[in-house]
């Protein structure tokens, strides 16, 4: 074993670990200028704290060449999780021992799964989610956008991890899928020299905007103004008739890139105009994610596991005064508060399922947190994982997340896909890791564009309860998709003039 852990005035951090994985600390580089060239890579992953300013924006990981897909079908959802469990557990002890002073210090992902758990997994892990659903949502949407797998997760080897609070870059290497320690310490020796190599005149400051947006082709949606509004008017009564307290209704966006426009342009742009503490890229074999996430949807590490769910929302404004009055208007609304403390209850709940008894608390309740476009109210939750539970266990009962579904869960969900005439696919689900030694980390996926070749798709909205106003709901779903619009070209006065 050796070691030295860096402050500034010290050597880089290099830890061996005797079981064969190997942290090596290298100079900092830009991490949007190392993904430019590995971007169409099929499962090259960008997990992208982009909003840098944000409390929860502490690491950014790049990962490529997974060594084993998982891949599932939504009505294989409970096969497709069985599978990631059994990939994971054999490297359970990978890192066990690991100095506390060398965990203190390395970013909290040392290699395992990562990918998507798209929202469609729901079919097929909750028994009569279909019962009252349209006949036409039962079928694969034929939509060239969409007919997607529901679940890909890749078991990466090794993993750049960027820790930008400390401007600190390490290259954590495992050496799998090598069976002894000396053959993986030998392969994650070679890992950590390839990746040198691709970082030689690599930047360490920023790159430049990208170009703007080339022209796109009509942009449209699912609803006009006038539907929307009605689908929440029919939200509101099925709340005050007692069938449900809240629900997510959202509307989906489609366009079509200009032939010169490529993914990661468009999420190049999207990160500028739009950045989130739990942004990514995806790059799977025949679609990509561009996301601009602001929400964590579950984290665990010591098995601690942690939800921050946001609901309610208000514009923001450059003139420093409105924007101050919009907050200062969030903060004090009833209706926004009623949401936000519905879909706590319903993920005390889902936590629950997963922690040790009276091990759930609400350390933040309705918290006030500024992004880019949007003031959100945010509350964290938080419990101890039971015994026989693993954080996958617990991302399995609670998913999908509360906050995009509505309360009660099945029954909301039964009635927003009633009235949302688009299957929501990848769109709420959660874009994330897995570790090795147990951790994890996921985001909700809103904000987040489905690229298929040119085909761009994405969803937004907002829950609905008894007090909601459908014009204001609509407005609401617009205002959400303002960093999506901007990396389009478009303003959101422009959407709202092309789809009503």
């Amino acid at each position: 074993m050796s070691m030295s852990a860096k402050t500034h005035t010290q050597e880089p951090l290099r830890f061996v670990h005797p079981n064969g994985p190997i942290v090596e600390e290298i100079d900092w580089v830009d991490a949007e200028a190392v993904f430019l060239p590995l971007a169409d890579t099929a499962g090259a992953l960008w997990l992208d704290s982009s909003d840098t300013a944000h409390h929860a924006a502490h690491y950014s990981f790049i990962a490529i060449a997974p060594y084993q897909i998982i891949q599932t079908a939504d009505r294989e959802a409970r096969k497709g999780f069985a599978a990631l469990a059994a990939a994971l557990h054999p490297h359970a002890d990978l890192w066990h021992g690991l100095p506390p002073e060398i965990d203190a210090i390395v970013p909290p992902w040392r290699c395992g799964a990562a990918g998507l758990f798209g929202y469609d997994l729901a079919y097929g892990l909750e028994d009569g989610l279909e019962d009252g659903l349209k006949d036409g949502l039962k079928d694969e949407p034929k939509d060239s956008a969409e007919n997607l797998p529901a679940m890909v997760q890749g078991l990466y080897a090794t993993v750049l991890a960027f820790d930008h609070r400390a401007r600190r870059l390490f290259i954590i290497a495992t050496g799998l899928p090598e069976t002894s320690p000396a053959a993986r310490s030998d392969a994650a020796h070679r890992a950590i020299e390839e990746w040198k190599k691709r970082l030689i005149g690599v930047p360490s400051t920023t790159l430049p905007a990208p170009p703007e947006a080339p022209p796109i082709g009509a942009l449209s949606s699912n609803f006009s103004r006038a539907e929307y509004c009605d689908a929440v008017a029919q939200t509101v009564e099925a709340i005050l008739a007692g069938d449900i307290f809240q629900a997510n209704l959202t509307q989906c966006f489609n366009a079509q890139l200009n032939e010169k426009d490529t993914a990661l342009a468009f999420y190049r742009r999207l990160r500028r105009a739009g950045p989130a503490p739990f942004a990514a890229f995806c790059r799977f074999e025949d679609f990509a994610l561009a996301c601009a996430s602001p929400e964590r949807f579950l984290q665990a590490r010591d098995a601690i596991i942690e939800t921050r769910p946001i609901k309610g929302t208000a514009p923001r404004d450059p003139n420093a005064e409105i924007d101050a009055a919009n907050a200062a208007a969030l903060l004090a609304s009833e209706k926004n508060r009623a949401e936000n403390v519905m879909i706590v209850d319903l993920l005390r709940n889902d936590l629950a399922k997963s922690c040790i008894d009276h091990s759930i608390k609400v350390p933040e309740l309705c918290r006030l947190e500024s992004f880019s476009n949007v003031h959100h109210l945010v509350s964290t939750v938080q419990g101890k994982l039971a015994a026989n539970k693993t954080a996958l266990d617990a991302l399995q009962a609670a998913f999908p997340g509360g906050s995009i579904t509505g309360a009660p869960k099945i029954r909301a969900m039964q009635h927003i896909a009633s009235l949302e005439n688009c299957p929501r696919g990848p769109s709420y689900g959660a874009i994330g890791w897995l570790g090795f030694d147990g951790n994890m980390d996921t985001n909700i996926i809103i904000r987040t564009a489905i690229i298929k070749q040119q085909a761009l798709r994405f969803h937004v909205g907002g829950g609905i309860v008894a007090d909601s106003q459908p014009q204001a709901e609509y407005d609401e779903s617009l205002n959400k998709a303002g960093g999506l619009l901007a990396a389009l070209g478009l303003s959101t006065k422009a959407a709202r003039s092309e789809v009503a």
